[in-house]
């Protein structure tokens, strides 16, 4: 009885690590890095002039932060590590933001 126990106990610890590594490994591979993140920003905003940048770190992972200008609109975008739009607030007028 114990050897079984020992055995399950074995299996689903093995089954554990492999989907912690299989995430970990995932989560590597599909981070963006900054270059795709303003690809991305500019997408969102239909292209214009990239004003500022900022790149933060958040443990493993990157944030990125732009403030772009497309004729009268500003825009400012916050996109997480995987190139996932989190905040993007629209402006309208030569001012950007009051």
């Amino acid at each position: 009885m114990k050897t079984i126990n020992k055995k399950v106990l074995g299996i689903a610890a093995g089954i554990a690590g492999g989907a912690i590594l299989l995430a970990v490994l995932l989560s590597l591979v599909l981070r963006v890095d900054r270059e795709k993140a303003l690809e991305i920003a500019l997408e969102q905003t239909g292209g214009g002039q990239v004003l500022s940048e900022e790149v933060s770190r958040e443990g493993l992972w990157n944030e990125y932060s732009y403030v772009i200008v497309n004729g009268g609109q500003w825009y400012e975008l916050e996109l997480n590590a995987f190139g996932m739009v989190t905040e993007m607030e629209r402006s309208s007028g030569q001012g950007g933001w009051s």
